[in-house]
């Protein structure tokens, strides 16, 4: 009978030191996962600030660049109405400047509203970024 009382106390102790090496292995897991997953949060906040301060320098200058063009079809088209010192441009030249203008300006907001905006522009990809991601999550 002393027998079996050891081995039970045997395998009743094993089994603990099993649950608690279970305990323990699923805690480190636990842990590993919340660093990992606060890391990649903090790789995407660096990633979205990055992206922001793109945004940022290119909103300016893309401003500053429609403002100049819509100012200078504007003085056009006061000189071209008035015609100020005999100013004056044939009809096709004329049209071929209000024209351009506007292809210019399509093709311009296009570029970002598709390009720039939703992450695909080569200057936004998480390599030039400085993460390992692949997709960026938005």
């Amino acid at each position: 009978m002393a027998e079996v009382n050891d081995k039970d106390t045997l395998f009743s102790s094993l089994k603990r030191q099993s649950q608690a090496a279970r305990t323990s292995l699923i805690q480190n897991a636990q842990a590993e996962a919340s660093t990992e997953l606060k890391s990649i949060q903090q790789e995407q906040l660096e990633w979205h600030r990055s992206r922001r301060k793109h945004r940022e320098k290119f909103d300016k200058k893309i401003y500053v660049l429609l403002c100049i063009q819509v100012g200078f079809l504007m003085l056009l088209m006061l000189c071209q109405g008035f015609r100020p010192f005999g100013f004056q441009l044939s009809n096709w030249v004329f049209g071929f400047f209000i024209n351009g203008s506007l292809i210019y300006t399509y093709a311009i907001i296009r570029y970002i509203a598709s390009d720039l905006f939703n992450g695909k522009h080569e200057l936004l990809k998480p390599e030039k970024v400085g993460t390992n991601r692949q997709d960026p999550i938005l």
